[in-house]
């Protein structure tokens, strides 16, 4: 049983004399074990013998059978208590017990107990590792620590994920309703296209929504579009870019926010890029261009080949960064889906390599409370098919893109293909001059609502995209 430490004996974090209350509160009222599951489980005990007693009580309880004295001392039998009868034990533990409302606090207790000494057990293994006088690659040591910690991080971001009621569920969605309905209620996330906004009712929280499309259909364009929508709400918005580094993204959102189709003079993000050609208006709408994007809560992580574990450790500590701040975290967008780095699990198996990064994902945006934007390459098979508009089948790799999201947006630019076509007609001519600023966006699925087709008038160039009247 528990042996005092001396003085000088290093003690891990624990909360033992929780544990003690807790194992008493069930003993006195069963029911107090329905409320402590929710958040401790048998492993988080610091003692051995409150382990034993606690995973015991779960398989009585799931067996339907009753837990009490006569139980825990079959359980105990012979066990050293630290020079207590089995009885005198039983009998500390029922005068600490705390009361049935009370076990819920004492199993928080408890679990962040053993999320400490999880956190502590990867610290001195990292400096065990660091102090042997070999020399690790750090990036790949660093990932696996991440890893390590991202259970932790998790556990306590999670709390919006706990089951409710039936009654709590529908209560919520009435008082949703009734603030709606007063012009107070929080519609989702903008995309910065009404008709797609309507459509939807936004992006909602917890959804994982796929931006679908082959090369040089826009999704990059759309993408950031959509993130400076919904970070002009004074919203933080997050942006995991696998493919292209944050100077790029910026050069795309500085040109989108300098726009203004009034002047005569555009400027791309190329000029930006080749900073050459730049007139004095030019510079003078880039600088106050900047003086907009310097308020815009547009968070960018460029790091490429960044594995699930630590998008969902960079998009946690995103969050925490807007809630000290006092804004919202709104969403989270990630280019692309194809570039996540999977996990050793299914190595070679691409298939099951995309399930687990689209469930994860979807877990992603349930856990934090927001909606997942990902981009997603669709396979070659588009480029065969006469209509070359996107189906849901196109989607790389896996179906389980197309099951795990709850929307899935498919881009088509028409002036693409045509302004690669090497022995374009006439008629063809004549059709790229007025489909070339033309971007179709279709809703190929959603869970919840209609699928429809709009039009939208794009100028790739600039990153613009806005709806046509």
């Amino acid at each position: 049983m528990t042996v005092h430490p001396r003085p000088d004996e290093f003690v891990p974090p624990n909360a033992v004399e929780a544990e003690q209350a807790l194992l008493g509160a069930i003993l006195h009222n069963n029911d107090a074990l329905d409320r402590a599951r929710d958040h401790v489980r048998p492993e988080d005990f610091f003692e051995d013998m409150h382990r034993h007693i606690y995973q015991v009580m779960c398989q009585r309880r799931d067996a339907g059978e009753a837990i009490d004295l006569g139980l825990m001392k079959a359980v105990l039998g012979n066990a050293d208590l630290g020079g207590l009868s089995v009885g005198g034990y039983l009998a500390r533990l029922l005068s600490g017990a705390v009361t049935i409302s009370g076990a819920p606090d004492y199993a928080r207790l408890i679990a962040q107990a053993a999320q400490m000494r999880r956190v502590l057990d990867t610290a001195q293994s990292a400096v065990a590792l660091m102090t042997a006088g070999s020399v690790h690659s750090p990036s790949e040591f660093a990932a696996q620590m991440i890893e390590a910690l991202d259970e932790v991080a998790a556990a306590g971001l999670s709390e919006s994920a706990r089951r409710v009621t039936l009654g709590q569920g529908v209560a919520s969605v009435l008082a949703r309703v009734d603030q709606t309905r007063l012009g107070k209620g929080a519609r989702g996330v903008t995309y910065g296209l009404p008709r797609l906004d309507a459509a939807t009712l936004g992006m909602r929280p917890g959804q994982l929504i796929v931006l679908a499309g082959r090369p040089g259909m826009g999704k990059t364009s759309v993408a950031i579009h959509i993130g400076i929508a919904a970070s002009r709400a004074v919203s933080a918005v997050g942006v995991v870019s696998l493919e292209m580094n944050a100077e790029e993204l910026s050069e795309r959102v500085l040109s989108a926010v300098a726009y203004d189709h009034r002047e005569v003079e555009e400027i791309s993000y190329r000029a930006i890029a080749e900073a050459r050609g730049l007139s004095e208006e030019a510079m003078a709408r880039l600088r106050a261009a900047e003086q907009v994007c310097s308020g815009i809560p547009l968070w960018i992580e460029q790091q490429p080949g960044l594995t699930l574990a630590q998008i969902a450790a960079r998009a946690r500590q995103m969050k925490l960064r807007a809630e000290r701040q006092g804004i919202p975290f709104a969403a989270l967008i990630i280019d692309h889906i194809g570039l996540i780095r999977p996990s050793r699990r299914y190595a070679g198996n691409r298939v099951q390599e995309m399930t687990e990064i689209s469930g994860a994902l979807k877990g992603l945006a349930k856990e934090l409370g927001i909606p997942v934007l990902a981009l997603s390459q669709l396979n070659r098979g588009v480029e065969q098919r006469p209509d070359k508009r996107p189906i849901l089948s196109d989607l790389r790799e896996s179906g389980s893109i197309e099951q795990d999201a709850d929307v899935v947006l498919g881009l088509f630019r028409e002036a693409y293909y045509l302004e690669h076509k090497v022995d374009r007609s006439d008629v063809e001519t004549d059709r790229l001059a007025r489909c070339r600023n033309i971007l179709e966006i279709e809703i190929l699925k959603q869970r919840s609502g209609p699928t429809l087709r709009l039009d939208c008038f794009c100028n790739i160039a600039c990153n613009i995209l806005a709806e046509l009247a």
